[in-house]
């Protein structure tokens, strides 16, 4: 491996027999268990040429498909229905291996490398995923070996990728290929407050590693994400006074994270996502997306049947008017709350903005949203009260309604889009 300038990493497993076996008990970047897909697997075979010579060769690909024989006798040549496994007694006279430990470098060395080896293409295609390396064996049943699969095509395989293995039907959940590529980057413009974009910032993070389940790997499975956090996003609370002082602040960070090349955009802030077509007008295009967080809410509305709910945040959001992104919901029947009543719930988001006791203003929440509030159904439509129910174990036990918090709804969506998956 050093002499060909092949990186590579060592690492002990369990004794592993076979490929399935194997992927549940190899160990890569302190986890144990890899997908069957970054699992590389190696046949030995032999079979009879149209000049009945017999010819032994390899063939591999990753471990999540099966070969087919078909197309390796016709490219190489062989008669159909010859091909068979070469016997144990035969791997080991010429190549001194047994079933389980074979691989493409030793039989490269064992063979002066004159065995024909063929390689399915699908083991070098553009895998957008960390590490983004394979293993197998190196062999030895307990010695696996972890490397980068392009460093089989510049070295092994320049002349003989060859599409030679097929989908395999018998697969079951935890063998199929991983859920998601290399997760899509993220930025996330915040500051009114900063503690709306460090929530949304940790709940997307739990909701990749949910969606991952057995392909979450930790840190490395976590998309790429940029932060703008901006103050003058705290003018928003009087938006209509200070709408292109805001508007500007907003621009900027937009086209900033335009110029890194984020994929996503989001905003943790439900109030100023009322100019959400002036910033998809800057800076969606060539795979960027803005996901609007009040989009998401009547997704979410519609796809639950939900006809009838209270909408709680500040009087710019729940006027529906000129100045609320989420005036597309006036179809609905939303609850019109007594103005003293919304004032407290306002009260409630000042004093979180402030770091206040945040079991004391949960309890004032409650108590305010089982005493006023009539509607089965809540919005939270407010970042600080979002920021408020995450602080809080088993928020939901003094409640019977069902509150649906926009900044929750959010992340998810953003997780999905992120990765590719729903």
């Amino acid at each position: 491996m050093r002499e060909k300038n092949i990186g590579f990493i060592l690492s002990r497993n369990k004794h592993a027999g076979n490929c399935r076996d194997a992927r549940s008990k190899r160990c890569r970047l302190g986890h144990i268990g890899i997908p069957l897909y970054d699992e590389l697997k190696t046949c030995v075979l032999e079979a009879i040429d149209q000049s009945e010579r017999k010819i032994i060769f390899a063939v591999h690909c990753r471990a999540h498909k099966e070969f087919d024989f078909d197309e390796i006798a016709r490219i190489l040549g062989c008669k159909t229905g010859t091909i068979k496994h070469l016997s144990e007694d035969i791997l080991a006279q010429h190549f001194d291996m047994v079933f389980g430990t074979v691989n493409p470098f030793l039989l490269a060395v064992h063979s002066n490398e004159n065995l024909i080896q063929l390689f399915d293409s699908n083991i070098v295609e553009e895998i957008k995923k960390y590490p983004g390396t394979m293993m197998t064996n190196a062999g030895e049943h307990t010695w696996g070996i972890e490397f980068d699969p392009h460093d089989i095509a510049r070295v092994l395989a320049s002349n003989s990728l060859f599409s030679i293995a097929r989908k395999d039907r018998a697969m079951d959940g935890n063998d199929l290929p991983p859920v998601a590529s290399r997760p899509k980057s993220i930025g996330i413009i915040t500051g009114n407050g900063p503690d709306s974009g460090i929530t949304l910032w940790r709940q997307i993070n739990d909701n990749i590693a949910y969606m991952l389940k057995d392909h979450f790997l930790g840190d490395i499975s976590f998309p790429e994400i940029h932060i703008a956090s901006i103050p003058a996003m705290g003018l928003s609370m009087e938006l209509s006074k200070r709408h292109d002082v805001v508007f500007e602040a907003i621009k900027k960070a937009t086209e900033i994270f335009k110029n890194q090349c984020v994929d996503i955009l989001a905003l943790a802030c439900n109030t100023t996502s009322v100019f959400q077509r002036e910033i998809e007008s800057i800076f969606n295009g060539e795979g960027r997306k803005f996901i609007s967080i009040s989009d998401v809410v009547l997704e979410y509305i519609n796809e639950n049947n939900i006809n009838n709910f209270a909408l709680l945040g500040i009087d710019y959001v729940t006027s529906l008017g000129q100045w609320s992104a989420y005036a597309h919901l006036k179809k609905f029947q939303v609850e019109t709350l007594n103005t003293l009543v919304m004032k407290e719930f306002y009260e409630i988001s000042y004093n979180v903005k402030k770091k206040g006791d945040y079991h004391r203003e949960f309890l004032k929440f409650t108590k305010l949203l089982n005493k006023h509030v009539h509607s089965a159904n809540v919005i939270i439509a407010s970042t600080e009260l979002s920021v408020l129910l995450e602080s809080i174990r088993n928020k939901h036990k003094n409640s019977s309604k069902n509150i649906i918090d926009a900044l929750t709804l959010y992340s998810k969506k953003i997780a999905e889009v992120s990765l590719d998956a729903k």
